[in-house]
């Protein structure tokens, strides 16, 4: 009499558990890894839109202060006007009365001078 052994259909179930797991787990990262793309591109989005909305403010702010625009604005709104240049002349002042400092004598003179001490 033969004994013949069946195969098991454990490891087969155990290998079928284990694929399953593994697509599961893949598809679940493959959809945290779509939804962190969505977001990065909404992230690229309002960075785009918040440089085209800082080149369009730093025009506007040119052109605010450009002395033209100044010039304009204060003439017509404030009822300004723009006075006369007047040059102002005076007169030179000389410095001969001013004391010339003394010259000094070597090196000896300025040794001395840290001690107070002069040299004649």
């Amino acid at each position: 009499m033969s004994i013949r052994k069946r195969a098991s259909s454990k490891p087969f179930f155990t290998l079928a558990a284990l694929s399953l797991t593994a697509i599961v787990g893949l598809g679940f990262f493959r959809f945290s890894a779509s939804q962190l793309e969505y977001r990065l591109s909404v992230m690229e989005r309002s960075i785009e839109r918040y440089a085209a909305e800082e080149i369009e403010l730093k025009q506007s702010l040119s052109s605010l202060t450009s002395p033209i625009k100044i010039y304009s604005y204060c003439k017509d709104r404030l009822g300004m006007n723009a006075a006369k240049q007047e040059t102002i002349q005076l007169p030179r002042l000389f410095m001969a009365d001013a004391a010339a400092p003394e010259p000094q004598k070597g090196w000896r003179s300025s040794m001395f001078s840290f001690f107070g001490l002069t040299v004649n």
